[in-house]
């Protein structure tokens, strides 16, 4: 099991160390190493910085490619978000617009009614007393 990028632990569980490089075909060059490791041994971790550095910045590049493309698409999202709202922004204009328009229209017929109201309590008043005189008249008569 190889571990892409800067290593932390070894296979074994402990935590590995930074080392420099005393030998004379890779003089001081740093790898990542495990106290338990020795130069024979393939169990223990070894690996040279320079590779995890390298892996680290391979899978950096495609997480910021990711965070891009994710970027582009929450801005195009947006944008059809913010299209979105001023078109109801308008919408909503218009309606209170409307709701303006028939309250004042209601007032209107509100007004009517009334003037209905009374014109029938008048006509009421005027029947009782066609009424009333036709039977004073039949009865006095």
């Amino acid at each position: 099991m190889d571990v892409r990028g800067i290593p932390t632990h070894c296979r074994c569980g402990e935590r590995v160390r930074l080392l420099t490089s005393r030998i004379v075909k890779n003089p001081g060059r740093l790898f990542h190493s495990c106290p338990y490791g020795d130069e024979i041994g393939r169990f223990h971790l070894f690996k040279w910085v320079d590779r995890s550095a390298l892996e680290e910045i391979e899978d950096m590049k495609v997480k910021i490619g990711d965070i891009e493309r994710a970027s582009s698409t929450l801005e195009k999202d947006n944008e059809s978000f913010n299209s979105e709202l001023e078109t109801l922004i308008i919408e909503t204009r218009s309606c209170e617009a409307d709701v303006y328009r028939l309250k004042k229209e209601l007032q209107g017929f509100e007004k009517e009614l009334q003037d209905c109201k009374m014109e029938v309590k008048g006509l009421k008043n005027m029947v009782v007393c066609v009424v009333v005189i036709v039977l004073f008249c039949k009865f006095v008569m």
